[in-house]
């Protein structure tokens, strides 16, 4: 394993919020199969790019929601979960998904779930986007609520279009819905060199976080950052010596395709190693089954 103890302080004046891409869900199945090429996960990875697809047709099916900052509360950051037009779009998604994957060759039988078994697994998925453990092994038909709910809430990050007024990201969770960050990624282009920003596991919205102190607990001290010796250069777990938890980190300037959630699903093996010199992980990804990083 490699240690690099890094603070890069920056002056330049970032944009505080990336708003996700339209072909976010394209790219990232894209990118989920070329790590799948001589992986150990491979079986896993594909079918999760087949699922990003699905995602993407989904996605681009979706009319406008009309959702707008007017939906969000005062004091409140971002959109609710319990929103009334999102709470009734993605059971819907979820029925696309579940007939575009249904006609796949090969694919698992996914089981039809009444609507209590659906909220009973989008409270436990938001939970987990939140960054709490999740109760129980999350099945299939978790991922695949996960995955609507994906496609639900990254639309509405898209249309909400917070304005950079509306970025408070401070305490490390989404401005825009208030989940947890899958991972950092340090962007590479003109006026973005060298800025990290963390990427939303529910949404994928991205917003700026100075590399001047801890993403977890927001202490000033030097991280260190942690990879496989022999392994990618563009993946580092960011370690935290004060709290004892890590991220995972994404460089552009090493691999200009990294995605923060697909690469995370292909990296385990650095999790079990950072997990060997005591570091706790700190960020969630929907599709990561409990005891698969342990």
């Amino acid at each position: 394993m490699s240690f690099d103890q890094t603070f890069v302080p920056t002056s330049v004046s970032p944009s505080l919020l990336l708003t996700p891409a339209a072909d976010l869900f394209a790219v990232r199945a894209a990118r989920l199969r070329h790590l799948a090429g001589g992986h150990s996960l491979a079986p896993w990875l594909n079918w999760l790019a087949g699922l990003c697809d699905a995602q993407q047709q989904q996605l681009a099916a979706l009319p406008e929601l009309g959702v707008s900052m007017g939906d969000v509360e005062a004091g409140q950051r971002g959109l609710r979960v319990d929103h009334p037009v999102l709470s009734r779009t993605w059971p819907t998604v979820y029925a696309g998904l579940r007939a575009s994957l249904a006609g796949l060759p090969d694919n698992p039988v996914l089981p039809e779930l009444s609507p209590s078994a659906l909220q009973a697994s989008a409270t436990q998925v938001f939970g987990m986007a939140a960054g709490h453990a999740p109760l129980g092994e999350p099945s299939l038909a978790d991922f695949l609520v996960a995955a609507a709910l994906q496609v639900t809430w990254t639309a509405a990050a898209r249309q909400l279009a917070l304005a950079e007024g509306d970025a408070h990201g401070d305490d490390g969770m989404c401005p825009c819905c208030s989940s947890a960050p899958a991972g950092a990624i340090v962007m590479t282009g003109p006026g973005k060199m060298g800025l990290r920003y963390l990427e939303c596991s529910l949404c994928a919205t991205r917003w700026n976080a100075v590399r001047a102190r801890c993403t977890i607990c927001a202490d000033g001290s030097p991280v260190s950052y942690l990879g496989i010796e022999g392994g990618s250069e563009a993946v580092k777990a960011e370690c935290c010596d004060h709290c004892h938890g890590y991220i995972k980190t994404f460089f552009q300037d090493k691999d200009l395709l990294v995605d923060p959630q697909a690469d995370d699903l292909a990296s385990l093996a650095l999790d079990i190693l950072v997990g060997e010199q005591g570091y706790a992980r700190a960020s969630p990804n929907l599709f990561l089954a409990e005891g698969e990083a342990a």
